[in-house]
């Protein structure tokens, strides 16, 4: 009887030693599978400057947490060209430029005659969990640049009309020359437009970041907005996300 109990016990304890594996190593599993795709949409031509800054604390701190990065610098690709027919390797009609027309047109054939460049940043967008875009604020509002690559890349029949952005999330980080007190209609009406973007992309958004007064803050103030970018790369996927049909991304 008493080899009986024994053996019943050692079995039990064989068991439970198996959950225990089997559960921990389910999580690792789990853990694996919640690293993001981070795009990270950069514009600022200064290299030295602080938006750079917060680029790179945000690329080494996501490769830190184990998710995978891929970057693209708008100034260094010089994407300054806006929307027109070169941006195609052949158009549907040569005569009478449509872009919506052209870029469904594109996108039904998986973006077979947009031009390489549109190729690649098609492909970042499609590969991304995340975008993240990070610029300075120029009068008011973002670079023209960055509009550009909007109207460029979010192409009709792309992120607009299917599904094919549903689900991936969207968050902004932008830098000022003025401080906080100041700007609060501009960023009001940045609010406003994202959120149109946002609705016809069908993206979920993460609240976005401001580095304030860059011009005129100190060095610890600085340290002290570095500190708190690379905090919400740490928490990126514990963000509160919010409803893609009401409020905001990237533009």
């Amino acid at each position: 009887y008493q080899r009986r109990v024994h053996g019943d016990y050692q079995n039990k304890k064989k068991s439970m030693h198996l959950i225990v594996f089997l559960l921990a190593a389910f999580a690792g599993i789990r853990g694996k599978e919640e690293k993001s795709n981070v795009f990270i949409v950069f514009a600022h031509q200064e290299p030295k400057s602080f938006c750079a800054a917060i680029k790179n604390a945000c690329i080494e701190t996501l490769q830190a947490e184990g998710h995978k990065v891929r970057v693209t610098d708008l100034y260094s690709l010089k994407m300054f060209n806006q929307i027109d027919r070169t941006d195609f390797t052949e158009l549907v009609n040569p005569d009478y430029f449509r872009p919506q027309v052209e870029q469904g047109s594109s996108n039904e054939k998986e973006g077979a005659t947009f031009i390489e460049e549109l190729r690649r940043e098609r492909d970042n967008l499609k590969w991304a969990n995340i975008i993240i875009t990070i610029f300075p604020i120029y009068l008011g509002y973002h670079p023209g640049i960055l509009q550009t690559y909007v109207e460029r890349t979010f192409s009709y029949g792309f992120a607009f009309g299917p599904k094919t952005f549903e689900g991936k999330k969207g968050m902004m980080i932008y830098t000022t020359g003025a401080p906080k007190d100041r700007i609060k209609e501009m960023e009001e009406r940045m609010f406003a437009m994202r959120e149109a973007c946002a609705s016809l992309c069908r993206m979920k958004t993460i609240p976005s970041y401001a580095a304030y007064g860059i011009p005129i803050v100190d060095y610890e103030t600085k340290q002290k907005y570095l500190a708190e970018v690379r905090q919400r790369m740490i928490d990126i996927d514990k963000e509160q996300q919010f409803n893609p049909f009401t409020t905001a991304l990237i533009i």
